[in-house]
């Protein structure tokens, strides 16, 4: 079995949350259209408004796990950064009773941006040691 470094386990995690994300959203779009069909059109405006929310930040975890695996894989540390930051606003945006997969996406995204920045403080540790 091959190894698995942290950042090919972040790069899963990322897009995994990320997909949950848009997940979440077409749920949260589901549960706005079935509002609406029963006339409550307040309650499928604040579906709709999550959806696009979660569309958009989903989108941006999967855009920024992308990148750590294929255009910036020799520098985690923007990717980690961004990851870390997106997963902050999305759980920001939903609260603790928001959309179930979607914060569940969230948590996975924060996870896959501490995952992307293990290497980078590993070798600033080993560097701090050595001086």
């Amino acid at each position: 079995m091959a190894a698995i470094t942290e950042e090919r386990l972040g790069y899963g995690f990322g897009l995994l949350g990320g997909g949950l994300m848009i997940l979440g959203g077409l749920v949260s779009l589901v549960a706005g259209a079935i509002a609406l069909l029963v006339g409550h059109p307040v309650g499928a405006l604040g579906a709709g408004a999550e959806a696009i929310v979660l569309f958009v930040l989903g989108g941006l975890v999967l855009l920024f796990a992308w990148l750590a695996r294929h255009d910036w894989s020799g520098r985690p540390l923007p990717s980690g950064i961004m990851l870390i930051v997106t997963a902050a606003l999305a759980a920001f945006a939903l609260g603790l009773g928001g959309n179930l997969l979607a914060l569940l996406g969230a948590l996975l995204a924060f996870l896959a941006g501490v995952l992307l920045l293990l290497p980078p403080a590993e070798r600033a540790v080993r560097a701090l040691a050595r001086a």
